[in-house]
C-alpha cells in the first residue's frame, strides 16, 4: 500500500508539477537501424547439468538479424497502427525486431501457481522467448531490474565469450553466478541496466491472439511460414525497479504495463519474421488510437484510460520530485532518482535510444532447478575472446585470462576436478554457473577458450607454428576443432572480422605474422 505521506504528496503537489501533456521535441534522426550478424545464434544452457532437452534439429534458435527504433507515423491509426510511415514528426514509436526464419510467439513455462501450465511451443516449434531493454534516457544510473537480473542481458552477456564495448558496461556486467547479490551497492552492479522499458516475450502476459493472415491449409493453432498475427497483451513494461517508487497513479502501485499489441509477420520470400510494436509517444496519439476526435486526458500515471512514453516518464519525473525522505533513503531509490532532473520532452525520440537485447529458446521439458530459458543471441555483441571490453583481442585480454586461470584452478567452489595443475578449470554448476572466460560455453575453462586472432595453435600467440593448424582449420575446420579441444576456427581464422573463415583471411594473416605489429583487425563492433 502507498504511504499517507505519498497521498499527500500527490494532492499538494499536481497543481505545481502541471499534468499537462509536456511539448514533444521532435529532433535527430527518424529511426535508427541496428543490424546484428546473420547466422550467429549459439546455444547457452541455464540449467545446473547442462544437459536439459534442447534440439536444433526440432526447435528454433532464435537468430536476431536486425532492428529499427524511431517515430512513426501510422496512415489511420485508429484503423492499422502498423500501416504508415517512419517520420521525425510521428507521435509513436515503432519497434522493429527481425529474426532469421520462422519465429512464432512464446508458450507459457508455468512460472508459478498461477500459470501452472508449461507448454513453450503451444503456437510452433520456434518460440522466442526474452527481454529487449530500452534505455530512454541513455543513463545507466537511472532504471533497472532488481527481482531477476539472472534474466536479463547484464547477467548473460558473458555466455557468450566475451565483454560487450562502451563505458555503459563498466562494473555491470556479471562475470559468473556470483553476481547476482541482489544488492544495489556492490558491484557488479547487474540489476542496474540503465532501462527505462522492456519488452518481454512471456506467454504469461498474452491476453489474446488475432490471425490476419494464415497459410492456405496451415494449422490455426500454429503460427507458420507466410503468416501475420495480432498478439495482444501487456508485454511492455516500465522497468520493474521503479516500482517501489512510482505513486503517480493512486492505485496502480507503481507498475506501468499497458495492453499492447504485437504484430507478427513472416516473409516467405526472405524467409525473416519481423515482431513489431507500435506504441503512442503522447496521450495525444493514445487519443487517435480511440478515434479521430477523441479529445486527450490528462496525464495521470494510470494505464487503464489514455497512456504513453510522456505520461510512464512524466510519473518518474513527478515521483523522483516528491519523494518522501524514507524513500530517498532506500539505496535502491538510486534508480529513479535522476529523473527529478531530467525532461520528459527531451527523452521522447526513440532514435536516440539505447537498446540491449537477450533472447532465446525454452527447454523441451520443465528443469527440477527451474532453468527457463536456452538463450541463443544478445545485442549488443561481444567480441569473442575480449575480456576487457577495449574492441580488441590483444596480450591484455591474454593476460587476464591466464591469471583467472592460475587463481581459480583447483579452487574448491570454482573448480570441480580440485587439480591445482592441470591447467583447466571445470565450472562448478555449470551451466547455471557461467564464467566470462569460457568462451565456447562448454563448461571448461581452458587455453582452447584464448581467442587471439591467428592464434591457431593454442599457445597465446601468432608466429609461425600457428601456420600448419591455419591451414588445417581452412580446410577442414571439423578436423580442427577435434585436434584443438574444441576451438573454434572461425572465432581465431576470421582475421578480415566477416565473420567468415575462409580465402579472404589469408592475406591478413600473413601480414599479421610477418608485422604483427602493423596490421590490426577491423572491429566489427563499432
Amino acid at each position: 500500500m502507498r504511504s499517507s505521506g505519498r497521498q499527500l504528496a500527490v494532492l499538494l503537489a499536481c497543481a505545481s508539477f502541471g499534468l499537462a501533456s509536456p511539448k514533444v521535441r521532435a529532433t535527430g534522426a527518424a529511426s535508427q537501424i541496428v543490424n546484428d550478424p546473420a547466422s550467429d545464434a549459439v546455444i547457452r544452457l541455464t540449467d545446473d547439468d547442462a544437459d536439459g532437452p534442447c534440439d536444433p534439429e526440432t526447435q528454433g534458435m532464435p537468430d536476431l538479424a536486425q532492428m529499427r527504433l524511431g517515430r512513426f507515423a501510422p496512415s489511420a491509426p485508429s484503423d492499422d497502427l502498423f500501416s504508415g510511415d517512419w517520420s521525425y514528426n510521428g507521435e509513436f514509436l515503432r519497434f522493429d525486431m527481425v529474426f532469421s526464419g520462422v519465429v512464432n510467439p512464446p508458450g507459457p513455462l508455468g512460472f508459478d501457481w498461477d500459470y501452472p501450465e508449461y507448454a513453450p511451443f503451444k503456437y510452433g516449434p520456434n518460440p522466442v522467448f526474452g527481454w529487449i531493454e530500452l534505455d530512454v534516457d541513455v543513463d545507466v544510473t537511472t532504471g533497472g531490474e532488481l527481482a531477476h537480473p539472472e534474466f536479463r542481458y547484464l547477467g548473460n552477456v558473458a555466455r557468450f565469450g566475451g565483454r560487450p564495448q562502451g563505458s555503459q558496461f563498466t562494473d555491470r556486467m556479471a562475470e559468473n553466478q556470483s553476481a547476482f547479490d541482489q544488492n544495489v551497492l556492490t558491484a557488479p552492479y547487474v540489476d542496474r541496466c540503465g532501462e527505462e522499458f522492456h519488452l518481454a516475450f512471456v506467454a504469461e502476459d498474452i491476453n489474446a491472439i488475432t490471425i490476419l493472415e494464415e497459410r492456405p491449409g496451415g494449422e490455426p493453432a500454429i503460427f507458420e511460414d507466410g503468416e501475420t498475427w495480432l498478439v495482444e497483451g501487456r508485454l511492455f513494461h516500465r522497468a520493474h525497479g521503479f516500482e517501489e517508487f512510482a505513486f503517480m497513479c493512486p492505485y496502480a502501485e507503481g507498475e506501468y504495463m499497458p495492453t499492447v499489441q504485437l504484430r507478427f509477420c513472416h516473409n516467405a520470400q526472405t524467409d525473416r519474421t519481423t515482431i513489431s510494436l507500435v506504441y503512442p509517444l503522447t496521450n495525444a496519439a493514445c487519443a487517435a488510437i480511440e478515434g479521430p476526435s477523441t479529445p486527450v486526458e490528462e496525464i495521470d500515471g494510470c494505464t487503464d484510460n489514455q497512456h504513453s512514453m510522456e505520461e510512464a516518464l512524466s510519473d518518474l519525473k513527478f515521483s523522483a520530485t516528491y519523494a518522501t525522505y524514507l524513500d530517498r533513503l532506500n539505496p535502491e531509490f538510486q534508480l529513479l532518482a535522476e529523473w527529478e532532473f531530467k525532461s520528459v520532452a527531451n527523452h521522447l525520440s526513440p532514435a536516440a535510444w539505447r537498446i540491449q537485447v537477450l533472447v532465446g529458446t525454452a527447454y523441451g521439458a520443465p528443469q527440477p532447478d527451474n532453468a527457463y530459458f536456452v538463450w541463443t543471441d544478445v545485442w549488443p555483441n561481444p567480441r569473442l575472446g575480449d575480456f576487457d571490453g577495449n574492441g580488441t583481442v590483444d596480450g591484455l585480454d591474454s593476460a587476464s585470462f591466464y591469471d583467472y586461470l592460475g587463481t581459480h584452478d583447483g579452487l574448491p567452489g570454482t573448480d570441480d576436478d580440485l587439480d591445482p595443475f592441470n591447467g583447466r578449470i571445470t565450472l562448478s554448476s555449470f551451466a547455471s554457473n557461467f564464467s566470462l572466460f569460457d568462451t565456447n560455453h562448454d563448461g571448461l575453462v581452458h587455453p582452447a577458450d584464448l581467442s587471439i586472432r591467428g592464434d591457431m595453435d593454442l599457445d597465446g600467440d601468432l608466429d609461425f607454428w600457428d601456420v600448419d593448424d591455419f591451414a588445417q582449420a581452412l580446410i577442414d575446420p571439423v578436423a580442427y576443432q577435434e585436434d584443438h579441444e574444441g576451438a573454434d576456427p572461425e572465432a581465431r581464422g576470421d582475421m578480415n572480422a566477416d565473420f567468415r573463415l575462409d580465402g579472404a583471411d589469408i592475406a591478413v594473416f600473413t601480414d599479421t605474422l610477418l608485422d604483427p605489429g602493423g596490421v590490426r583487425s577491423p572491429n566489427p563492433f563499432p
